[in-house]
């Protein structure tokens, strides 16, 4: 049993709950990489740390390892990067090119064949719609449309607008078998932004581990991976931004590949007499969730980390958190209105508040 579950059964259930009081907590935000490229060996012994840097899918992505020479480290790095590319050309829904954006086109006509990437993100995609009960819903493309947060048009759309497009909405529709995916009622439409960065972190670490690296840390705008500890045995350290304002509420320690990923109301927003719009909608009723500010998930994979982080925002404090207690290897952070942080319990005595 993983140290986080015995943590988890021997405390019990309740969660931690910390008060804000001088303000600050972390958060993090998106972004993809990818792999399938068999790289020549980059041996971490005796290596030292290389820092990389590269803007892909809107979103700065940062890669940190420890390699042996700086000619290794750059041929491994390229290929990170050259394969984020082929991956986000796959599963982008911005892109007309994309094979989402045929499956979107072909929806109540015909299935569209895809690439064995972007069935298993969509394979993925709906086992976090079954677990959360739909909080997480790839079909949710049609009401983000409404809501002009796809393209940055903001607008609230009036009630009968949102009642007509979430009878769209539906990831129990989606149909994906023999390599191919149908979308069965037309208008329905797939956005994979809530996962497709964590997969593609997923499989960065992939290909770093093959190319002999067990050192490492992927930021993809706040999709983080980790690939074991730094090379002097030491944890990689996440801060947790404050949702509203600047500075480090907390820290996560990881020293064993997996992911920290962050959902938040302050990544897209916009505010109309004083309210807040932001863009982590609940597919049942086609609003913007407001239950929580943010929500940070740690997990063995970014996959996970990346769709739970959405799905636990929209279920909000109480159900969000009796749904990580029965997930194996996954904690949450969450932050309140109030600026309170909820701390699931196989992370009691991890994470490390700001100034303690």
């Amino acid at each position: 049993m993983a140290r986080a579950d015995q943590r988890k059964k021997a405390l019990g259930k309740k969660p931690v709950l910390w008060r804000k009081q001088h303000g600050v907590l972390i958060a993090a935000a998106v972004v993809v990489l990818a792999a399938a490229v068999l790289l020549g060996g980059c041996s971490t012994a005796g290596g030292k740390l290389f820092g990389y840097s590269e803007l892909l899918m809107d979103t700065d992505i940062e890669l940190q390892f420890y390699c042996r020479s700086s000619g290794e480290s750059r041929r491994v790095k390229q290929a990170l990067f050259n394969e984020m590319g082929r991956l986000e050309q796959l599963l982008s829904c911005s892109d007309p090119g994309s094979e989402v954006s045929a499956i979107n086109r072909a929806a109540g006509k015909e299935p569209v064949p895809v690439s064995p990437e972007t069935a298993a993100v969509i394979r993925k995609a709906l086992e976090c719609s079954s677990i959360s009960s739909g909080a997480f819903d790839p079909t949710i493309a049609p009401l983000l449309e409404r809501w002009g947060f796809r393209e940055g048009r903001y607008r609230i759309p009036p009630p009968e607008e949102l009642a007509q497009f979430r009878a769209v909405v539906d990831y129990r529709l989606l149909e994906a078998k023999d390599g191919a995916i149908y979308l069965p009622r037309a208008g329905m439409a797939l956005d994979l932004g809530g996962i497709a960065k964590g997969y593609i972190v997923d499989r960065g670490l992939d290909l770093l581990a093959e190319a002999g690296i067990s050192h490492a840390l992927i930021n993809a705008g706040g999709d983080v991976g980790i690939l074991g500890p730094k090379a002097d045995g030491s944890s990689w350290r996440v801060g947790l931004k404050h949702p509203r304002g600047g500075g480090i509420i907390a820290v996560i320690p990881r020293d064993k590949r997996g992911a920290i990923v962050t959902s938040g109301d302050y990544e897209r927003f916009f505010e109309e007499d004083g309210v807040r719009y932001q863009h982590i909608l609940d597919p049942r009723t086609g609003m913007p969730a407001s239950a929580l500010l943010s929500v940070t998930v740690v997990a063995p994979t970014a996959v996970e980390a990346d769709a739970l982080s959405t799905a636990l925002f929209v279920l909000g404090p109480q159900r969000g958190l009796a749904l990580v207690e029965n997930l194996p290897e996954v904690e949450a952070v969450m932050i309140t209105p109030q600026l309170e942080l909820l701390i699931s319990s196989g992370l009691r005595g991890l994470v490390e508040r700001s100034g303690e």
